[in-house]
């Protein structure tokens, strides 16, 4: 989805810079989508962080997971506007294909988890809820797991990372993709964002 988002061309005259708008299908007769506004990754990453917009943890899991490939318009007029897109196109296409998927320099029992076999392209989640933050009463959602349809499937997420939220009545607030070890390690430790278990 987000690979057909990226636009290969320049921007409609008369919207920002940084802008594509790009028309959604209706076959809904539009009662979910109506249009579709394309920007980086990073800029909806950072409207999420400071209250403009409302994404939930899959969303901003998966945004956060791109931010890492897509960096906006090309950095001068001198550069081809479809080559730079193009290259961070086959970046992400890379990135889709790669095995392991544990971070670099992790520990052995993340590389030989059965999710880091898993190509991103392949991989699938349903978020658990782990446990709630003491410090800070997040929940800390779990990646690694497929949903129900799946169980059995030898198909799974992301086993380094969790998500943490706070549910509320108007949405998801303090959503944010954190390392699962640290996490974990902050709570056994206590300080300021963990309490002793």
């Amino acid at each position: 989805m987000y690979l057909y988002m990226l636009p290969l061309s320049s921007p409609v005259p008369g919207t920002p810079e940084r802008q594509v708008i790009i028309h959604a299908p209706i076959h809904d007769g539009g009662l979910e989508h109506t249009a579709a506004t394309f920007d980086d990754a990073s800029a909806w990453l950072s409207k999420s962080h400071n209250g403009e917009i409302v994404l939930f943890p899959p969303q901003l899991y998966l945004l956060n997971l791109v931010s890492q490939f897509t960096h906006g318009a090309p950095p001068s007029r001198q550069t081809s506007t479809i080559s730079h897109f193009q290259s961070q196109r086959d970046a992400l296409l890379q990135f889709l294909n790669t095995v392991p998927t544990a971070r670099p320099g992790t520990d052995a029992k993340a590389l030989s988890h059965p999710t880091a076999q898993i190509p991103w392209a392949e991989k699938v989640m349903s978020p658990t809820s782990l446990f709630i933050r003491r410090g800070d009463g997040r929940v800390v959602l779990g990646l690694d797991k497929p949903g129900p349809e799946l169980k059995g499937s030898g198909r799974g997420g992301d086993w380094d990372r969790v998500v943490l939220v706070k549910f509320k009545k108007e949405g998801p607030t303090g959503v944010e993709v954190r390392w699962r070890d640290e996490v974990l390690r902050e709570e056994r430790e206590g300080g300021e964002d963990g309490a002793k278990l």
